[in-house]
């Protein structure tokens, strides 16, 4: 059985840029939110930035996912993030996200950033 980080070496090693990195990592999550138990009760739809059909001309400037809650509609703006197990985010990996998420509201109701173990944190 291959583990999450067999797959997550896979990508680091078969990427050929950071953005390819990012997109495998983003399509992985996105995949892990419509299947996992928890999340596919959650959400019932879950999109890439670029195919999310309100984002109309707006750029891929730090929302990665949108998720609409099943029950209530609302929606979740997600980042991901493909770090080195090593590596501790700081403010600035992540202001890109809040501005951009900001712009938004009250659209996205809740703000989530997700990367890899050891350091997952879904947080709503």
């Amino acid at each position: 059985m291959t583990s999450i980080v067999d797959i997550l070496n896979e990508f680091r090693q078969e990427a050929e840029s950071q953005r390819d990195l990012g997109d495998r990592f983003d399509r992985l999550l996105q995949a892990y939110f419509l299947v996992d138990p928890y999340y596919q009760d959650l959400f019932s739809h879950v999109w890439l930035w670029m195919e999310y059909p309100q984002r109309g001309n707006s750029p891929d400037t730090g929302i990665d996912l949108v998720a609409e809650e099943r029950a209530t509609r609302e929606l979740w703006a997600i980042q991901c993030k493909f770090y080195n197990p090593d590596h501790t985010l700081s403010k600035g990996d992540v202001d890109s996200f809040f501005t951009a998420s900001g712009k938004f509201e009250p659209l996205y109701c809740r703000r989530n950033e997700s990367h890899p173990p050891n350091h997952i944190t879904i947080a709503g």
